[in-house]
């Protein structure tokens, strides 16, 4: 039979081996300054303790939380951020959620750090709600038979009924290539107007696409170019790209976070070495 131990000897035992050295997740210690000043992480380091479950460490800094180091990482061209604690023991691939603002750290910063140049996103043949001179644009990829679709095109309305800098591009975009879906983007597109765009989303007929626009085509391959498979796909005007049908007050506050706080990207194919 296993004996147990009392609580209060066992913790008089452990007094005993304490000693006034830095947690890592302590707010005071290493002679009550930065963390940093007595643990540091090189990329090298890092590159070692990832080995080959990577394809490159892009940069090393310290994480939102105390005790860990975040390392951007890159793999089959995707990047996101992994964590590293102090010791250099363990890795840590999981989300980080502030839960003083409800906000998702990492998914902030996988979608910073996979930012597109929306400037390369025709706009030609986009059904517009909005402005079409509007100064924040978001280009939305829509399947006409997606029904979370239909559920942004309402939201984006609301948007701009409210905010009118505010103007959300739709491309009609087949995802999954069949001709029938093609012919309805088509026909949204010759007919250009968001009226035709619902009409496709109730599942309305609408007149043949004749017009000779080649803008379905340029949707689906700027799709491919940058990695667009699900609808719908938004891509804000600072590059980064979100899919799913969000409700009004997340679209807005991606809005607002803009190029507020973030760090600076590496360019591909390069690293950040600092420690």
């Amino acid at each position: 039979m296993r004996r147990a131990f009392s609580v209060v000897p066992l913790a008089a035992l452990l007094l005993l081996f304490t000693v006034p050295a830095a947690h890592p997740f302590t707010g005071d210690g290493c002679a009550s300054g930065a963390c940093t000043d007595c643990h540091s992480l090189s990329r090298d380091e890092a590159v070692k303790i990832l080995g080959s479950t990577i394809d490159n460490v892009l940069s090393v800094g310290p994480s939102p939380v105390n005790g860990l180091w975040e390392v951007d990482v890159e793999k089959a061209g995707q990047r996101w951020p992994l964590y590293i604690d102090f010791s250099k023991e363990y890795v840590i691939a999981g989300q980080i959620i502030q839960m003083s603002t409800k906000k998702n750290l990492t998914e902030n910063r996988m979608l910073s750090m996979n930012r597109i140049d929306s400037s390369q996103i025709p706009l030609g043949g986009a059904i517009v709600i909005g402005k079409t001179d509007a100064k924040r644009k978001i280009v939305v990829f829509d399947d006409p038979n997606c029904p979370h679709c239909a559920k942004l095109h309402e939201t984006a309305k609301g948007i701009v009924a409210k905010n009118p800098d505010v103007a959300f591009f739709v491309r009609p975009f087949p995802r999954n290539g069949d001709p029938p879906t093609y012919q309805t983007a088509l026909s949204i597109v010759c007919v250009g107007t968001t009226q035709a765009l619902e009409d496709a989303f109730a599942g309305k007929p609408l007149p043949k696409g004749e017009c000779g626009s080649k803008a379905v085509d340029e949707t689906i391959q700027t799709a491919k170019r940058f990695g667009i498979r699900s609808t719908p796909t938004m891509v804000f005007p600072d590059g980064r790209v979100v899919p799913g049908a969000l409700e009004v007050e997340m679209i807005l506050s991606l809005l607002k976070e803009e190029g507020a706080g973030e760090k600076a990207e590496p360019s591909a194919g390069k690293a950040d070495t600092k420690k």
